[in-house]
């Protein structure tokens, strides 16, 4: 097995790296080269400096043969260009997301539920239409391809989720001095994280299950909590209460105009509570931790790198 793993100087793609190497699997970085944070961390793994958009760099790349290939950001270029050029490949992986679900059909959602992409024009809509095309590739012409969707990613290297659907950096500071949180609606919308770790390690077991081949799967932590539970958790951590003031999603978007994204906004007041008993059974994929441990792990991490004292 001889793996290329695109994008691996990522927040998911280093811990990915990081994942390979433990298990002692073959691998090479490639990279355009301009992300540093976690360079220290990816500079023992053999790394492509390259642009996987760019038709020659990736017929230049692909002189060598590769088995199987994870694109942890994939792109239409990127999955033009490995159909083209990727001669032998045995599997590719990608990273898709559980957002392109909503509004949710039913509770817990699965992956027999239409992908309709949230919003057009939106980044999960971006992704419908690349799941859509390496579905139709794998349909048409048996191109060996496994669909990973990942509901909202936390652990330490990433901002928490906050209240208004983003990850700002103040969010922390609030919770730890009592400020008064905009929710929207009833903050009864549920959430379900996935721990960066856990997400990293499905790849890793989506490259030795083959039965992965042409197939979706949802992967989160092992169940939701409300939006007032998940205040309520990143609160604790610091010996608090959140103080909460409910206001419709059209109030909060006029009092917070340009300050807020208005997606992620809309996205953190819809329901998002997933199955993982596909992934359970095909990848044999089981979650090292709680929700509530992730989310904890993140505030604290969070709360360290913006300076929060409590």
């Amino acid at each position: 097995m001889k793996i290329l793993l695109m994008g691996g100087t990522g927040w998911l793609g280093h811990h990915i790296a990081k994942q390979l190497a433990k298990a002692g699997y073959e691998f090479t970085i490639l990279t355009r080269g301009q992300k540093s944070q976690f360079k220290g961390v990816i500079d023992e793994f053999p790394t492509i400096i390259a642009d996987k958009k760019d038709e020659a760099s990736m017929r230049e790349v692909f002189k060598t043969r590769y088995t199987h290939i994870i694109d942890t950001v994939p792109t239409v270029e990127s999955i033009t260009w490995v159909k083209k050029y990727a001669q032998g490949l045995e599997h590719y992986i990608h990273c898709s997301s559980t957002g392109g679900y909503a509004p949710l059909p039913f509770i817990p959602c699965n992956e027999t539920a239409f992908y309709k992409g949230f919003a057009r024009g939106t980044g999960w809509d971006k992704k419908r239409i690349y799941d859509e095309m390496v579905m139709e590739m794998y349909q048409k012409e048996g191109f060996p391809v496994t669909v990973i969707r990942p509901c909202y990613i936390t652990g330490p290297g990433m901002l928490p989720l906050d209240n208004f659907g983003g990850r700002r950096e103040d969010f922390i500071r609030d919770l730890v001095n009592e400020v008064p949180l905009d929710v929207p609606v009833d903050g009864q919308a549920l959430l379900q994280p996935i721990h960066v770790y856990d997400l990293a390690s499905s790849f890793v077991l989506a490259l030795t299950h083959q039965r992965s081949i042409g197939q979706v799967y949802n992967i989160c932590l092992d169940h939701a909590l409300p939006l007032n539970q998940y205040l309520e958790v990143n609160a604790a951590v610091f010996g608090k209460k959140p103080v909460i003031n409910y206001m419709s999603v059209e109030d909060m978007q006029k009092k917070h105009a340009g300050h807020i994204d208005e997606i992620g906004l809309r996205f953190v007041s819809t329901h998002m509570c997933f199955s993982i008993d596909k992934a359970v059974h095909d990848l044999d994929y089981r979650p090292h931790c709680t929700p509530e441990a992730a989310i904890e792990e993140t505030a604290l991490w969070a709360a360290e790198v913006t300076g929060v004292k409590f």
